[in-house]
Order: C-alpha cells, then sequence, then structure tokens
C-alpha cells in the first residue's frame, strides 16, 4: 500500500490505532445519513468496517486510505479505492467529518485516488455509487469527472451508479505525490 499526498492532506494506510477518530465520525448522525440504513455506527461496528478495510488493503495492495489534515495531522476521515459490492469493478469512496464539509477535501482525495487507479494501479475504469439524495456527493463525483449511467442497487440500497475510463479522465493537475510505504 502507498501513501499519497494532495495540496491539503495525506492518504495513508488505515492503523487499527485509527479507530477513536474513525468511530466519532461515524457516531455522527449527519455523516452517516446517507450510508446504509442512515444510522450511526456504534464503536464496534466501525471496528469491524476498519478491519474489513485493513483486510481488503492487505489482500488486494489498494483500498480505503486514512485522509489526515496536513496542517493539524488529524484523522477527518477517509477516501480510496475498494471493489464494488460483490464485483470485480473498482469504486472510488470517500467520507469525511461534518467539520470538513464545504472545503472541497472530498473531491481533492477523491481525484487523487482516481489518478493513483489509473496511473498507479493501471485501471482501466472506476465507478462510483451515492445515495439519489446525497446531492453534495453526487457534485464531487462529477466534478472528478464521472458521468451518471444508470440507477442501481448495491449493499442493499438503491443508487445512482456514475463511472469513468481512464482515455476520459483528466487530471487536475493539483499536487500529488505518491510514496512507497511498507505496512
Amino acid at each position: 500500500m502507498h501513501t499519497v499526498e494532495t495540496a491539503r492532506l495525506i492518504l495513508r494506510p488505515f492503523v487499527l490505532d485509527d479507530l477513536d477518530a474513525l468511530a466519532a465520525m461515524n457516531r455522527d448522525p449527519q455523516v452517516m445519513r446517507f450510508i446504509g440504513e442512515g444510522t450511526p455506527q456504534s464503536k464496534e461496528q466501525t471496528a469491524a468496517r476498519l478491519n474489513a478495510i485493513v483486510e481488503h488493503s492487505d489482500r488486494h495492495g489498494f483500498g480505503l486510505w486514512a485522509a489526515v489534515e496536513k496542517t493539524t495531522g488529524d484523522l477527518i476521515g477517509f477516501c480510496g479505492l475498494q471493489f464494488l459490492d460483490s464485483t470485480s469493478e473498482v469504486e472510488v469512496g470517500y467520507r469525511l467529518a461534518q467539520r470538513f464539509w464545504g472545503m472541497g477535501l472530498a473531491s481533492e482525495g477523491a481525484n487523487a485516488s482516481l489518478r493513483y487507479g489509473f496511473f498507479g494501479l493501471k485501471l482501466d475504469r472506476i465507478v462510483a455509487v451515492v445515495h439519489p439524495a446525497n446531492f453534495a456527493s453526487q457534485r464531487v463525483v462529477e466534478k472528478i469527472g464521472l458521468t451518471h449511467e444508470k440507477d442501481a442497487r448495491y449493499y442493499g440500497v438503491d443508487v445512482k451508479y456514475y463511472a469513468i475510463a481512464r482515455e476520459a479522465y483528466e487530471p487536475d493537475g493539483s499536487v500529488y505525490l505518491c510514496k512507497s510505504q511498507e505496512v
């Protein structure tokens, strides 16, 4: 797994010590309203999800990164790539603590994830799924170049399905540095 840096973020592999910060974010009803059943997660549920993230990264060599704000060193959420719900497709995903919404950080992290997927992993296509009522997240995926292809059902909920092919991807020119890191 690698560490990726953008202008304002360090995207690094998760470690089990990230649990408390991740659990605090997942307890926020506003953060979780468009995730799964739309309810906050307990620390135990978050721990299970964190273990699944680490396992995915170990098994596949890529996954969701812990998103760390550069100036403070605080874990503010996550973004990265993972396999879409029981498919061979790779999706870009992100979630940020509420106090970091509206700053362009989700777009910055998601764009770095796309760039890593297309140029680092040599993927041909990356998808995203978004809750139909999550207009802010729809704007993020559209801003980074994905287009709506269909309405679908993944993770047990109805979603809007977006995709982008490598040949259609245009990096935004933001600062991007990929460093090898052993986990």
